[in-house]
């Protein structure tokens, strides 16, 4: 346990939560791009919810799996926090040694620090944008960088983007079909073709989430791929749910 500690603690002293860090495992296993949004527009519980379904899901990680975490939002003139890292999968993928488990264990230790640092509620108070673009096209970054791997974006959001450029707070401000044109034909829109796309943390009863969600369905087809009503969610339990099969 002590061994575990300090190592944590190097690695989040050395690497912090504000840059990318990591190296790709030698057996390639799925890829997985969290964007977290902790805005003022989340209530606590749904924040709750969000934050126990990450933790389980880095439970169920594996060696060889890749963990991205992406801030949704700014806060004045700080840059979204990022982290990034990948189990290392075992020489003999049937025989991990106790020394690849204690590895993986490590992982998700460190993992578990950078998520309460991402649900950090002193740093929410701060936040002055929720930027769901920004965060879509920083994960098209990362999902390049997957190669060959399996890659799942999780969306742990509302869904409702508050920038300068786009406020989702009233329905009426939703951009229609041809903003998302003229931004496709300006090539303006991140490809994510091939990723699964999950969003926990929808709003899915109201007459304004239901256009938020209409506008996202069509933006995601300009970008490549799509989101099933199954994984449009506004909580998932299970992590085991995470997936598009």
């Amino acid at each position: 346990m002590k061994r575990i500690l300090v190592m944590v603690a190097t690695v989040v002293i050395a690497a912090g939560c504000d840059s990318a860090v990591g190296s790709e495992s030698p057996n390639q296993g799925h890829s997985y791009i969290v964007g977290v949004d902790i805005s003022g527009s989340r209530t606590k519980a749904e924040l709750d919810e969000s934050k126990k379904l990450l933790d389980d899901l880095i439970d169920r990680l594996q060696a060889g799996d890749h963990l991205t975490l992406i801030e949704a939002y700014q806060g004045g003139k700080l840059p979204a926090r990022q982290w990034s890292d990948s189990i290392r999968a075992p020489r003999d993928a049937g025989k991990p040694t106790a020394s690849d488990k204690r590895r993986a264990e490590d992982f998700k230790a460190i993992a578990r620090i950078q998520t309460s640092i991402l649900f950090d509620s002193v740093r929410a108070k701060g936040i002055l944008s929720t930027d769901i673009f920004g965060t879509l096209s920083r994960a098209a970054d990362y999902a390049k960088a997957s190669r060959k791997r399996g890659t799942t974006l999780l969306l742990l959001s509302d869904m409702m983007n508050e920038t300068p450029d786009v406020m989702m707070t009233s329905r009426q401000d939703i951009p229609g079909n041809s903003w998302i044109r003229e931004r496709a034909a300006e090539q303006r829109i991140p490809q994510l073709r091939g990723v699964c796309v999950v969003v926990d943390g929808a709003d899915v009863s109201s007459a304004r989430g239901a256009a938020i969600r209409n506008f996202w369905n069509k933006y995601f087809e300009a970008a490549g791929t799509r989101v099933s009503p199954d994984n449009y969610r506004n909580m998932i339990s299970d992590p085991a749910e995470v997936n598009c099969n």
